[in-house]
């Protein structure tokens, strides 16, 4: 059973990292071009498999605290509540920062224009990718070597 816990908590981080790093990597590329209709065309196709990507990193937490009970681990074990922190702000940052972003310029490249090229050119997806980034190194760190 353990095993199985393992296997589907890898699989489910594997999945959530690419429907959200992944995609947001491409749609990155996309916005570079400046071409309204295609922006458009992508962020619109992709924003169903980054929410689900987001979900995916729910489950993935949830099998994770199941695996670590599985394993006889104390929730409150100080490499465990580092990732509780860290995955929060891993959450957090797509929830307040890449979806609301990507949302708008959804909205923006649908009519083009000044609106679009200001979002495209905000820092937010460089900051918001950043975090994630770290985050998600963070989070790699702390299931392998279980510091403290």
């Amino acid at each position: 059973m353990i095993e199985l816990l393992l296997f589907l908590h890898i699989l489910l981080f594997v999945f959530a990292f690419t429907f959200t790093a992944g995609i947001s990597i491409l749609l990155g590329r996309v916005a570079a071009s400046g071409d309204a209709k295609i922006i458009h065309t992508s962020f619109t196709a992709a924003r169903p498999l980054s929410m689900t990507g987001g979900i995916l990193w729910l489950l993935t937490a949830l099998v994770g605290v199941g695996l670590a009970h599985a394993y006889g681990l104390a929730l409150t074990t100080p490499w465990l509540v580092y990732s509780y922190i860290v995955f929060a702000v891993l959450i957090l940052t797509g929830a307040l920062l890449h979806n609301p972003w990507q949302a708008k310029v959804i909205a923006a490249s649908g009519s083009g224009g000044a609106e679009l090229g200001a979002l495209l050119q905000s820092p937010i997806h460089r900051i918001a990718s950043g975090v994630s980034a770290v985050s998600v190194l963070t989070l790699i760190y702390l299931m392998t070597a279980k510091p403290g």
